[in-house]
């Protein structure tokens, strides 16, 4: 009886120690509530990380999230009802709702949804926020205590001074709010903001924290210090396997203003030109980024706060014919994540198969907060607890009334409805979605079920667009249809993009 008594204690004590290693929401060395650093990225595909495949761009202090802790390789944006694919993304993020019902619109930028920052704000964290937020200023007043360098718009224009002069808003603490330009590239005064914030913390209040820090790197204008423009030289960077000279297919928004940013046909000095700015922007930032991990782990957070590295769509930076993100290549759809602190595993790679808007559940629950009833996008805790390997078995994806995406672990079926026309990719073979397969052997029973997965899907996120009338079923969210792009004149064009 007494060897049985031991054999339980015993086993008792192994379990107490496996369940040491899982996440807790309260978890840290002096039993307090974690922090939250939140980096987010503007325009930045999911393979521009060294540490993560890309042995082309040095990304040193990214790579020291990625060997730090768990890094998803299949995230998504759901895609996008507007142009500006950032704005909602980032509604998606600070709502943790699916893209067609967060509240906003193209004729709202308000919601009545509890909101990221405002839920950990009422929690008794201090919110804080510098860079880019494009979700509005109600949003912006109700989620932040304090904000340091905030880029309240979407990109910022070289008429209003570019990377190098921005408009920038300081609130808060004491400081009335005020916008001004600085003479600082963004990446860097957002950095300087962020490590300012974790120096003056302390010296405030013992409250938790959550920090919003969001780049407007890589988006352009691409400017960076010439030193890191150096490095990547046109003649030294490789075209993707899925560069070409034109679009494949005219999905009817090609004359927006990303896709302007190049002259069509695309050509390969100008692509590699192009990707060499965006591979020295994104250097940059990351040194920048590596300045407030340093300052974090010089500080007496070091050990009590989980970060989240992550950005709110890619970039086809020359793939497939394209410049921008208004598409559902997996280029512009997939994003990096990375998730750092107690309980989570170093160095390891997850599939995820989740979308961005599960960022506001999942680090509700790290910090112990309970998630707000409205909130759509689960938190992604049972994964790094090995409760399950992947979130979604099929994921969604669109670009406003010109395209819809589904897809599973290994096929992916893009439906362009003013086309009628659909396009199925064989993942696991042709991860560069470079080979139709849709008129293959076999192909037919695979479309029917991913179309039929489309229309549930669809039903999911909220997306009123119908098969048989795209354009007016899909008015509440697209506005006009663009110029030149009629609806009864859309084909396979390629002769005319206009810029806006």
């Amino acid at each position: 009886m007494n060897n049985t008594f031991r054999a339980i204690k015993f086993l008792f004590i192994i379990l107490c120690a496996i369940s040491s290693l899982t996440v807790s929401p309260s978890y840290s060395e002096q039993n307090e509530r974690p922090n939250i650093l939140l980096i987010i990225t503007d325009d930045q595909s999911i393979d521009t990380i060294n540490a993560l495949g890309n042995k082309a761009i040095q990304t040193p202090n990214i790579d020291r999230l990625a060997h730090s802790g768990m890094a998803f390789t299949h995230v998504f944006n759901q895609g996008s009802w507007s142009g500006a694919v950032c704005a909602p993304s980032r509604q998606m993020i600070n709502t943790g709702r699916n893209l067609h019902m967060t509240g906003f619109s193209p004729v709202s930028n308000k919601t009545t949804y509890p909101l990221m920052g405002e839920t950990f704000r009422q929690s008794g964290y201090e919110t804080f926020i510098t860079g880019k937020w494009h979700v509005g200023d109600n949003a912006l007043k109700r989620s932040f205590n304090i904000g340091r360098a905030v880029h309240e718009g979407g990109m910022a224009p070289i008429r209003k001074g570019g990377q190098w002069k921005p408009w920038l808003t300081d609130f808060g603490e004491k400081i009335k709010w005020a916008k001004k330009q600085k003479n600082q590239h963004t990446s860097e005064a957002f950095a300087d903001a962020a490590i300012s914030y974790i120096e003056t913390k302390e010296k405030r209040n013992n409250n938790p924290f959550f920090m919003y820090v969001a780049f407007t790197a890589p988006h352009d204008p691409r400017q960076s210090p010439q030193s890191y423009v150096d490095k990547y030289p046109a003649e030294s960077i490789n075209l993707p396997p899925n560069f070409l000279p034109m679009p494949e297919i005219d999905a009817g928004d090609y004359n927006i203003r990303d896709e302007a940013l190049m002259t069509f046909p695309r050509t390969e000095k100008q692509t590699k030109e192009f990707i060499g700015e965006y591979y020295a922007m994104i250097e940059h930032m990351d040194d920048q980024i590596g300045r407030i991990l340093d300052s974090l782990e010089k500080s007496p957070y070091a050990n009590n706060t989980y970060i989240i590295f992550t950005s709110d769509h890619g970039l086809a930076v020359g793939k497939h014919g394209l410049a921008g993100k208004q598409s559902v290549y997996d280029h512009s759809i997939r994003t990096p994540f990375i998730m750092v602190g107690n309980g989570i595993p170093e160095n390891t790679r997850a599939k995820g198969m989740f979308y961005l808007n599960s960022i506001f559940a999942t680090t509700a629950e790290l910090a112990g907060i309970d998630t707000p009833e409205s909130v759509q996008g689960p938190s992604v805790l049972p994964i790094i607890r090995g409760e399950k390997t992947v979130m979604n078995n099929y994921i969604y994806g669109s670009y406003r009334h010109f395209q819809r995406m589904a897809r599973n672990h290994r096929y992916k079926l893009v439906y362009y409805p003013l086309l009628k026309r659909n396009v199925l990719f064989d993942l696991m073979n042709d991860p560069w979605e470079m080979h139709d397969i849709s008129n293959a052997e076999g192909s037919a029973s695979i479309i029917q079920e991913l179309t039929a997965k489309l229309e549930e899907l669809k039903v999911e996120v909220g997306d009123p667009l119908t098969n048989d009338d795209p354009v007016n079923s899909y008015q509440p969210f697209t506005g006009k249809v663009r110029p030149g792009f009629q609806k009864d004149k859309i084909g396979i064009k390629q002769t005319v993009f206009k810029e806006h």
